[in-house]
């Protein structure tokens, strides 16, 4: 064997005994079971948007997120959520999570009152879930810092009696739009009001399967919530057209 093919072996004898390792590493397994435990987790929810996932694994101090993309609105939506994170896991040699000193003096640089005994390891991974499968596959970290993302949107919390005290007690449409204008809400909020056959509607969409409706008919003035089974994903589409004609109201209010 020439030395040019000797050499190459080594080489290859040692990446394999690197990746074997790191394969073997239980921090670098922890990290791997945390990304698959994200990938269920989503599997399981009805109703996605990059800007909710985004907001909801944020709040894990295990995970960063780096990018969200795609949709997925209900068991019958066969969208795909594409997402890349960074997974951190702190596991000792003996595959236990860190042991946390109770008598341990506070880090002098991050003030933490339980400095880790061991090192950080972090991964990286490519998420994919769909309707049907989801995929978990380790990644190159991407460069920069992970995204930050907002709460999702929500109606203010007096949304309700604003609109059933302030809409006008008869059709005027350009009342009614003032009405919904002023209620200031986040920008992802959907809104529809028109006039249909003499009678106002107005519809504002929260998110996928919550809505709140309204209307306004020579006999007053009706605002409801559209009851659970009726507002699921692919049921209502919050339209103002439903608000007419009093889709999915329980009893006038």
């Amino acid at each position: 064997m020439g030395e040019k093919m000797r050499r190459l072996l080594v080489l290859s004898l040692t990446a394999l005994f690197v990746l074997s390792a790191c394969a073997e590493d239980p921090a670098v397994r922890a990290a791997h079971a945390h990304a698959d435990r994200i990938a269920e987790g989503l599997s399981r929810g009805l109703s996605w948007n990059p800007e909710d996932i985004g907001h909801v694994l944020s709040r894990d101090e295990d995970a960063d997120v780096y990018s969200v993309t795609g949709t997925r609105y209900s068991q019958s939506d066969r969208g795909r959520i594409l997402l890349r994170i960074r997974a951190t896991s702190r596991i000792g040699p003996d595959g236990m999570p860190d042991p946390v000193s109770q008598d341990a003096r506070a880090d002098e640089e991050t003030h933490d009152p339980y400095p880790s005994r061991y090192p950080i390891v972090t991964v990286c991974f490519e998420i994919t879930v769909s309707y049907s499968d989801t995929g978990v596959a380790e990644a190159e970290c991407p460069a920069g810092e992970p995204r930050s993302f907002r709460a999702p949107a929500a109606l203010p919390d007096n949304a309700f009696d604003r609109l059933k005290t302030r809409l006008p007690k008869t059709p005027d449409l350009a009342a009614a739009r003032k009405v919904v204008d002023h209620l200031d809400l986040d920008d992802r909020i959907g809104k529809d009001v028109a006039e249909m056959g003499g009678v106002i509607g107005v519809a504002l969409r929260e998110r996928p399967g919550v809505c709140l409706f309204a209307r306004v008919r020579p006999q007053g003035v009706e605002v409801w919530w559209p009851s659970r089974i009726q507002a699921m994903p692919g049921e209502s589409s919050c339209s103002a057209a439903e608000a007419v004609y009093g889709h999915a109201q329980r009893a006038p209010h």
